[in-house]
This record gives structure tokens, C-alpha cells and sequence, in this order.
């Protein structure tokens, strides 16, 4: 898989200005941290699999 390849992916607009207020952080910044949330989520496969059953997915 190559690191370096971006796809879109949309975040919530409350979730974005909840992420600026806490992190007073730019776009590009939030972008970062957006993908190591999604990283830090992804490394724990139980919680994950609880997520995506949770919201029926």
C-alpha cells in the first residue's frame, strides 16, 4: 500500500470545529491528525469491529 496516496474522505463540520477548538490546529494540521486518529482506531481490531457493528455498517 502506498503511504503517500490521498483519498477524500469528509469530516463531520461540528467534528471539525470541535478538533480546531481543542487543538487550535489548520487544516492541514487537522488532516494529520484526522489520519492518525483513524490509525490509532484501526491498530485495536476489537474496538474497531465493535464500532462498525455498532452503527451498522
Amino acid at each position: 500500500m502506498d503511504k503517500h496516496r490521498r483519498t477524500v474522505v469528509e469530516v463531520r463540520a461540528d467534528l471539525h470545529q470541535q478538533i480546531r477548538k481543542l487543538a487550535l490546529l489548520n487544516d492541514l494540521r487537522i488532516y494529520v491528525l484526522a489520519n492518525a486518529i483513524i490509525e490509532e482506531t484501526l491498530r485495536d481490531e476489537e474496538k474497531t469491529q465493535t464500532l462498525i457493528k455498532r452503527l451498522s455498517l
